[in-house]
């Protein structure tokens, strides 16, 4: 290629992209990621957060890459088809039932749960995992406090709700489902579900929990580079 792969990061719950930072670090130039947010004050579904991303995409060939809840804004994204699109990657991501029995209980308690702060132990239960640094549990914390917490339950709720399962099939470009071996947050199913309706997908799962990025950055940016410019070099990208 004769330029770096334009490849959009779409950030998970909390939206502000500032989670990508140790992603973002790990480049080595083969990809010229740019991070996309979502706003901290006000609530969008993913109807209107599709509307936002398409106003965002640039000229000539990219990809998409969706963390956790961004996952199934990706594949909307990759359903309308845009011209130069190469490739998906889902992050520690799902097209349906992120997690049904766990959030279906917590779902009631969501907006009071995100009017707190966001207790170390949760993080590291749910997210980082229990030996992550006391660095990378900081900057969650920070990074979800940026946010209303109404927001963030909304968020949530959308993500209980969602189903792009037809998306997925029809999904037009090569597929990369990146998760962690140790994700508590995520359905331990997702991957095969995948697998089964999307054939040639490729699945790879890191020795992480479900902040793969973050626990496994240079691991993770070898895997998704690798997939991308192989996606890149295999077409042209999806035509005008």
């Amino acid at each position: 290629m004769d330029r770096p792969l334009t490849t959009i990061l779409l950030p998970g719950l909390d939206g502000t992209g500032r989670l990508f930072s140790r992603f973002v670090a790990a480049a080595d130039g083969g990809l010229s990621l740019r991070v996309l947010s979502y706003p901290t004050d006000r609530y969008l579904g993913y109807r209107e957060l599709e509307e936002l991303v398409a106003r965002e995409i640039p000229p000539g060939r990219f990809a998409l890459l969706g963390e956790s809840f961004g996952g199934p804004l990706a594949l909307r994204i990759a359903a309308r088809a845009p011209a130069g699109l190469v490739g998906v990657v889902l992050a520690a991501s799902f097209h349906r039932r992120p997690a049904a029995r766990i959030f279906r209980v917590a779902s009631p308690l969501g907006p009071a749960f995100f009017r707190l702060p966001l207790p170390d132990h949760a993080v590291r239960l749910l997210l980082a995992g229990v030996d992550a640094p006391d660095e990378l549990v900081r900057e969650v914390r920070e990074a979800v406090a940026l946010v209303k917490g109404k927001v963030m339950a909304a968020r949530a709720r959308e993500a209980l709700r969602v189903d792009v399962t037809k998306l997925l099939r029809a999904c037009p470009v090569p597929l990369l489902f990146l998760g962690g071996k140790h994700d508590r947050l995520l359905r331990s199913a997702l991957p095969i579900e995948i697998r089964s309706l999307r054939a040639d997908a490729e699945i790879r799962m890191l020795d992480a929990p479900h902040l793969v990025l973050q626990r496994r950055s240079a691991e993770s940016m070898r895997v998704v580079r690798e997939f991308l410019l192989r996606a890149a070099a295999g077409k042209s990208g999806v035509a005008a």
